[in-house]
């Protein structure tokens, strides 16, 4: 039986589509983590300080699965793509580069001889830094046959552990991609020592069969999305594995039992809702003044996911004004003075004191105490990070569990003790609450604005 390697592209494919958040790209990535895929492949990096920070927190929180970034074709995007990766349990540098005609003079600008060169040197670079280095052939299906295998030659002969093939314009029918690559292990025999993936397009809707001739012809990976429609799917790879896996001598270590769970959550985050859609809308790209009626609010307060009494609705409009007295006021403006203004009720649990053990080279741990009718409290947790442990301990305290729709901190102040505001979204039964809480501390900031967004669902609870 065959181990098949799955490398998920779906993190690639959103940030070319360019509508996902941070803290959605976040989810997907641990969802990918804990279905056990081998690897994920991440978007290359922009040049921008966002990029960087995203990166670097996957680095602190994916611990199962390989991470993958591609490093262009300059020396600088080795460093680059290096320094943010280097921290990872399991970093991948990959040296992505067109091998076909079309791309070589259109999209890199460059003449055979010159790519060949710049796939030594990127490969050379990235084997230095890394164990793991993978060449990925764009439009290998559309290349020259010969420069194909000359540039395959030369990322091995320069360091490559791994080399993944792709059909990127999907030229090809399922039976002619499996003859393509028995091609290329005939012309070059190296491949038989070494790991070859595929990247089939879907653009035929064929791609999970094409991914099966190909594993047939002796690929030992398969680049697939959880969702979109650049690569097969990961759900589609996983059902031929399953159902034909003990004839095709195929089995793959994802768990299939949690992958149906982790798209229904992944789905309901990102969803197709107005809500779902008003979140993820540039600060700036909607916004309300002072000259806005209590109307206008009202839609942008349920854009956002909140069904308030007329009460809180007024609490949350007179604040707005108040703050729109001095500067427009965007979604994330609005969404805090929701937390901040909205459903004030008395505090089931009150916060006695929290220690948090937090490292790079530790696991992160928090002990919460908390105060409840009376008496005190204790919960201790482990969690990817010192605000995810320290969420479970509370969760631990109060033996209940509420999905967690969205964590913000915003900085309140400016400076080295600048004062910071940290937003939480629960949902329970359908319905989002919300807490803020303020403090010089994040972590601190983070813990009161759970117990805030917490309380309101306890005290909603018990009025029922």
């Amino acid at each position: 039986m065959k181990k098949i390697s799955i490398t998920d592209i779906t993190l690639r494919s959103a940030a070319e589509g360019g509508a996902l958040g941070f803290k959605e790209r976040l989810e997907i990535a641990k969802g990918l983590d804990k279905l056990n895929v081998s690897a994920m492949e991440l978007p290359p990096l922009s040049g921008s300080k966002a990029d960087s920070i995203f990166v670097k927190t996957l680095v602190s929180v994916i611990h199962n699965t390989a991470l993958s970034l591609p490093v262009g074709l300059t020396e600088a995007g080795v460093r680059n793509a290096w320094e943010a990766l280097k921290g990872a349990d399991r970093p991948r540098l990959m040296v992505e580069a067109p091998v076909s005609s079309v791309q070589m003079e259109y999209i890199a600008r460059k003449k055979p001889e010159q790519m060949l060169e710049i796939i030594s040197a990127q490969v050379r670079a990235c084997a230095a830094l890394c164990g793991d280095v993978e060449f990925c052939a764009s439009d290998a299906s559309r290349a020259d046959r010969a420069f194909l295998v000359e540039a395959l030659k030369t990322a091995l002969e320069a360091g490559a552990t791994s080399v993944c093939v792709c059909d990127t314009a999907g030229v090809l029918l399922p039976e002619e991609f499996g003859a393509f690559l028995r091609s290329l292990y005939e012309a070059l025999p190296a491949l038989e020592n070494v790991f070859v993936k595929v990247l089939c397009s879907d653009a035929l809707e064929l791609a999970g069969a094409s991914a099966v001739y190909a594993l047939s012809a002796g690929a030992g990976g398969v680049k697939t999305c959880l969702m979109g429609d650049g690569a097969p799917q990961l759900r589609t790879l996983c059902g031929i594995v399953q159902h034909k896996g003990d004839d095709l001598g195929l089995y793959s270590a994802v768990k299939v039992t949690e992958l149906g769970r982790t798209l229904q959550r992944i789905q309901r985050l990102l969803g197709a809702e107005a809500r779902e859609s008003a979140v993820l809308v540039p600060e700036d790209s909607v916004t309300y003044d002072s000259q806005d009626s209590i109307a206008a609010i009202a839609e942008g307060v349920h854009a956002l996911g909140y069904e308030l009494s007329e009460e809180d609705l007024a609490k949350v409009y007179e604040e707005f004004l108040r703050l729109a007295a001095k500067k427009p006021v965007g979604p994330k403006e609005l969404d805090a003075i929701v937390a901040a203004s909205a459903m004030q009720v008395p505090a089931a649990y009150t916060l006695e004191s929290y220690v948090i053990n937090s490292g790079n080279i530790i696991t992160n741990t928090a002990c919460i105490r908390l105060s409840h009718s009376g008496q005190s409290m204790e919960g201790i947790s482990t969690g990817d990070g010192p605000i995810d442990a320290a969420f479970k301990a509370m969760e631990s305290v109060t033996g209940r569990h509420y999905e967690l729709e969205d964590f913000r901190i915003d900085a309140v102040t400016e400076g080295k003790e600048a004062i910071g505001r940290a937003v939480v979204r629960l949902r329970s039964e359908g319905r989002l609450y919300s807490g803020s809480g303020v403090s010089t501390d994040i972590v601190s900031a983070a813990i009161r604005a759970y117990l805030s967004a917490f309380n309101k669902i306890v005290y909603e609870e018990n009025e029922a």
